[in-house]
């Protein structure tokens, strides 16, 4: 369910991108008094609903026909953003303002981009850290197993070297879990 929600929350988002579009569009429409652009945008607002109503309508069916759904919500979604783009390069003027939004909003997306990057290789190093960690412990705990262990051999009925083996074993479960779970994060899981 969580790849249909994500979805869902995604086309939202677009929706909204699209809802902003539209209403700077309607701005200009009303400013020029056009009316025929202000249908032509009432239009698009309507089939905007009707993609709306089909995702609702997706979600109260908890999502049976989920590839169905995707494709028909895709393929609605894919007319309307061209319908939209469209009405917009054909209203909307390249001006200086104009000019200076796209270029504010393409530096904005790099400049997310960038930050991401950077926030993913900092938990990536993150995660190496914990792993390197992990092992050398892991390692060491191991080591140290092995040598009470095989120290314990030669002497069994030593009750100090007993009590060694018995703390070395707890200690190499403990790094084994502490290694799994690194690990674990390590591959996402």
């Amino acid at each position: 369910m969580q790849l249909q929600e994500a979805y869902a929350a995604r086309l939202d988002a677009q929706m909204r991108v699209a809802d902003a579009r539209l209403d700077e569009m309607e701005a200009g429409a009303q400013a020029r008094n056009a009316r025929a652009e202000m249908d032509e945008i009432s239009g698009l607002r309507a089939h905007r609903d009707q993609i709306r109503q089909q995702l609702a309508t997706a979600k109260s069916e908890l999502w049976n026909d989920w590839d169905g759904i995707r494709r028909r919500v895709e393929s609605n979604w894919n007319d309307f953003r061209r319908d939209v783009a469209d009405q917009h390069e054909k209203y909307t003027q390249w001006d200086e303002a104009r000019e200076r939004r796209f270029i504010a909003h393409l530096d904005e997306a790099e400049s997310a981009l960038r930050e991401s990057a950077a926030r993913d290789a900092e938990s990536a190093a993150n995660v190496r850290i914990g792993m390197g960690e992990a092992q050398q412990e892991l390692r060491n705990k191991a080591a140290t197993a092995r040598q009470s262990y095989d120290a314990w051999r030669q002497r069994r009925h030593d009750k100090k070297l007993q009590k060694r083996l018995h703390e070395s074993e707890l200690e190499l479960e403990e790094a084994s879990d502490r290694y799994a779970t690194a690990l674990a994060a390590a591959s996402g899981r």
